[in-house]
């Protein structure tokens, strides 16, 4: 199963105002989303899991545990096209834990 991640305009402005760490944290969460079809649980992240408020399709893990927390949210949605299914993870928002959309 191929796994795509895509970022909303709003998750790319976001991860443009990441400092370089940052970003090559989220360069690793992003690694292993494709790895785990978007549901990359065990492997280190804080804080990680689903956004109940917003569904069992929305997830959410913190970049790291210093002030200002960063928060990372993603939807994952599978696809059947004929006999493949495909994994699309569309990561929505990118910033500070005060401004996520939960």
């Amino acid at each position: 199963m191929a796994t795509e991640v895509q970022y909303s305009n709003k998750a790319k402005k976001g991860k443009d105002n990441l400092t370089q760490d940052e970003r090559d944290i989220l360069d690793l969460l992003e690694q292993d989303l494709r790895e785990t079809e978007g549901k990359p649980f065990g492997r280190g992240w804080f804080n990680i899991g689903p956004v109940k408020q917003l569904g069992n399709d929305i997830q959410h893990c913190h970049l790291h545990k210093r002030k200002p927390e960063k928060v990372v949210v993603w939807k994952v949605t599978k696809t059947k096209k004929g006999k493949e299914t495909q994994c699309i993870v569309r990561i929505e928002y990118v910033g500070t834990r005060e401004k996520a959309p939960f």
